[in-house]
């Protein structure tokens, strides 16, 4: 038998990219908030990526280290170093090496040329790779003068340096969701499962509109008022010690009271999963875990247990008389509640 604390209750449109445009010319790099690396914080794809097109070839200078094996996904935020030439002469075109500064954009959104968002996507953390992309997958017949002429085609040389991981929560853009750190495990809370968090809110200058401390939250309670829908989505993905950061239109958040939406940061501390342990699955008797056990079985019929009940209540209050006991007895022999 392995021990485990648990609680019986009652039932209850972007800006256009360098490479999208003139490679010449200087861009501008916002910060990247909550940026992490692979180590402790990008999510990235866990599937081998789609096989590249024929006009969008690659060749492995630098691999990865053996431990960076994720790829980003569409919509992650990327940072790269770069040097572009022309295939036909060698010449070189743009660097973000000789400027001195990464590039970031958005994976798969179109801020980029066509051979990039299918290029990068097979790249991992630390990766060199040389990409020799087809007018088609470049810029095409009228090509970006004066550097760059029609039906040219490009080679690239990029260094994926990091990613952050970014989810649209609802598919329309209302709800991003950044990866800050990595959880553990496998389970995620569902609606009705009770969770322990830390949670900050901001508004679009920066200032603290609230925060709470390992504050217990139901899923589905609708607490956190107009951002509990966020809220009870974000949640839903997240595992034990996850740091996740939501930034929620007006919609998702308070209306027109905040035109320019809020930002909100959640680290996931505990989850107290919540399960239906009644024989006839009617809700009778439900099991609250506070607290994980060790390994995976459970007791059997004709196993011997020993059980610590530390607290009795009807809900809310203490019930009258109850001490706290050790029981020792025989699972499925009657004499204890075996649920």
């Amino acid at each position: 038998f392995f021990a485990s604390s648990c609680v019986l209750v009652a039932p209850s449109p972007s800006r256009s990219s360098v490479l999208a445009m003139d490679m010449g010319d200087e861009f501008e790099n916002d910060g990247m908030e909550g940026e992490t690396d692979s180590d402790d914080g990008m999510g990235g794809d866990f599937s081998a990526p789609e096989a590249l097109p024929e006009g969008v070839e690659k060749e492995i200078i630098t691999e990865a280290d053996s431990a960076n094996w994720k790829t980003p996904k569409k919509g992650d935020e990327v940072t790269v170093h770069y040097v572009g030439t022309l295939a036909s002469d060698g010449s070189e075109f743009d660097s973000s090496r000789g400027r001195g500064t990464p590039f970031k954009f958005t994976l798969g959104r179109g801020q980029v040329i066509k051979g990039w968002d299918l290029g990068v996507a097979t790249m991992k953390k630390g990766e060199v790779a040389k990409f020799t992309l087809a007018p088609e997958f470049a810029y095409g017949e009228q090509g970006s003068e004066p550097k760059i002429p029609g039906n040219a085609t490009l080679v690239f040389e990029v260094e994926l340096i990091s990613w952050v991981s970014k989810d649209d929560l609802f598919g329309d853009e209302g709800v991003i969701k950044t990866l800050v750190k990595e959880g553990t495990g496998w389970k995620m809370p569902k609606i009705g499962d009770e969770v322990l968090l830390d949670f900050k809110e901001l508004a679009a200058d920066g200032s603290v509109i609230q925060e709470r401390l390992e504050c217990s939250y139901a899923l589905g309670s609708d607490a956190f008022g107009p951002v509990a829908k966020a809220m009870d989505k974000l949640l839903q993905g997240m595992k034990k010690g996850e740091e996740s950061q939501i930034k929620c239109a007006p919609e998702y958040a308070y209306g027109p009271e905040r035109p320019e939406g809020v930002t909100i940061t959640v680290i996931l501390r505990e989850l107290f999963e919540t399960k239906d342990v009644s024989f006839k699955k009617d809700g009778s008797v439900m099991k609250k875990q506070v607290q994980e056990g060790e390994g995976w079985d459970t007791p059997k019929d004709c196993c011997k247990v020993k059980l610590q009940v530390s607290a009795a209540t009807d809900g809310q209050a203490a019930l009258a008389g109850f001490k706290a006991a050790t029981l020792e007895f025989e699972a499925g022999n009657g004499e204890g509640c075996d649920a």
